[in-house]
C-alpha cells in the first residue's frame, strides 16, 4: 500500500499538509498510513509547523469572514502560507474527509496571529499544574501549541523540558491534542501506566482503582510500569481502549468515540448501563450525589442522554425514563422505584 499523498513529492508545503490532513481524516487511515505521516513530519521542523496550521484552520473555520482568502505571513516570514483557495478545492473534491460542506471561511488571520505566539513562548514549563472542581471543565493551551481538556475534578502536572514534555495526570479525566514533535517524545503518567503520544488525540482517565486511555485520532504506546509487570508496551490506534484495573493485566478492545467524549459538549451517554453505572457517573458532577433507596434498583437499564449542566433536569429526565421519584434530604437526592411518598 503506497501511504504516501500523491502530491507529496511534486506540491509545496502547504500542499503536502493539505494532503495529509485529507487522508488522515477521511475516516480509512489505516496504521502505515500514521506511520508515513510521523516520519513526514519528523523530516523537516518545517512540516510540523505546516500541518499544524492546516490543522488549525480547519479547526477554527467559521470563526472570520469568509472575505479572507489566503493566509498572509504577519510575523515575519517563519510562517509558510496556506492558500484558502487550495484547501477549499480539496475539501470539496473530498467532503467525506471534511465531514460535509465546507461552511465559513477557513479562520486565517487569527491562526496566523496566535499560533507563532503558542509555539515560541514559554519554551521551557516546570512543574506547571492544572485543576478543576467538581462539574467543572477547563480547556489548557500548552507551550508547543497541544491542547488539553481537563474534565471534572481533575488534578495533573505539566513538566517541559528540552528532552521531553511529560504530563502526571493525578486524577480525574482530560482530553489530548498533540502537537508532535521527535525530538520530545509527549508522555503522560496516569496510576501505573504512561501513555507515549506519537501525533495523535486521546482520553485518559485516572480513578482509584481504575486507568483508560482512548485513542480517538492517530497512535499512542501504552506500557504499563516495570514496577507494576512485565507488560510490553501495546501500540494502540484510533478506535482502541486500553483498561488497566488493579493488580489485572491491560485488556484492550474497541470503543464508541462519540459516547465517550460526549462529556465535552455537556452530557453523558448511556446504553443499557445498569442505573448504578448512571448514578455513579452523575455524581461525578454534582456535590449532591445522587443514591438508591431502594434494593434491586442498581440493575434497572438506562439508555439515554442526560445534561451534566444542570442537576436538576438530570434528575428528572432519569426518573421520568424509569418512573422513579427523586426525593432530596440531607444525604443528598435519593432514588425511589414506589410511586408513593416515601414515610420514614
Amino acid at each position: 500500500m503506497n501511504t504516501e499523498p500523491d502530491n507529496t513529492n511534486k506540491g509545496s508545503l502547504e500542499e503536502q499538509a493539505i494532503a495529509w490532513h485529507v487522508r488522515l481524516n477521511g475516516g480509512a487511515a489505516a496504521e502505515a498510513d500514521w506511520l508515513a505521516f510521523t516520519t513526514w513530519l519528523e523530516a523537516d521542523p518545517s512540516h510540523n509547523e505546516a500541518y499544524d496550521h492546516v490543522a488549525l484552520a480547519w479547526d477554527t473555520a467559521g470563526q472570520v469572514a469568509p472575505s479572507f482568502e489566503t493566509l498572509t505571513d504577519k510575523q515575519g516570514g517563519n510562517v509558510v502560507s496556506l492558500a484558502f483557495a487550495r484547501l477549499k478545492k480539496t475539501a470539496q473534491a473530498r467532503p467525506v474527509a471534511f465531514g460535509g460542506g465546507f461552511g465559513a471561511a477557513i479562520a486565517a488571520t487569527l491562526m496566523l496571529l496566535v499560533a507563532p505566539t503558542l509555539i515560541t513562548q514559554n519554551d521551557v514549563l516546570d512543574g506547571v499544574s492544572y485543576a478543576t472542581g467538581i462539574g467543572e471543565q477547563r480547556n489548557v493551551t500548552l507551550a508547543d501549541g497541544s491542547t488539553i481538556m481537563l474534565n471534572t475534578n481533575t488534578a495533573l502536572e505539566v513538566t517541559y523540558g528540552k528532552k521531553a514534555r511529560n504530563v502526571h495526570l493525578t486524577k480525574g479525566e482530560a482530553f489530548f491534542t498533540v502537537h508532535h514533535d521527535a525530538a520530545r517524545p509527549f508522555v503522560v503518567a496516569a496510576n501505573d501506566i504512561s501513555i507515549t503520544d506519537v501525533g495523535t488525540r486521546f482520553n485518559v482517565r485516572a480513578d482509584t482503582a481504575l486507568t483508560q486511555v482512548s485513542v480517538t485520532e492517530g497512535i499512542v504506546d501504552v506500557k504499563v510500569n516495570p514496577t507494576a509487570d512485565s507488560f510490553q508496551a501495546k501500540r494502540l490506534k484510533a478506535g482502541d481502549q486500553a483498561v488497566r484495573e488493579a493488580g489485572k493485566p491491560l485488556t484492550v478492545s474497541t470503543f464508541d468515540a462519540e459516547r465517550l467524549t460526549a462529556w465535552q459538549q455537556g452530557q453523558l451517554v448511556f446504553d443499557n448501563d445498569n442505573l448504578g453505572t448512571v448514578t455513579a457517573e452523575l455524581n461525578r458532577y454534582f456535590t449532591r450525589p445522587v443514591k438508591l433507596a431502594d434494593a434491586g434498583l442498581d440493575q434497572l437499564r438506562f439508555s439515554g442522554v442526560l445534561q451534566i449542566a444542570d442537576q436538576n433536569k438530570a434528575v428528572r429526565d432519569l426518573t421520568l425514563f424509569l418512573n422513579l421519584r427523586a426525593e432530596e434530604n440531607q444525604h443528598g437526592i435519593m432514588l425511589y422505584q414506589s410511586a408513593q411518598p416515601h414515610r420514614n
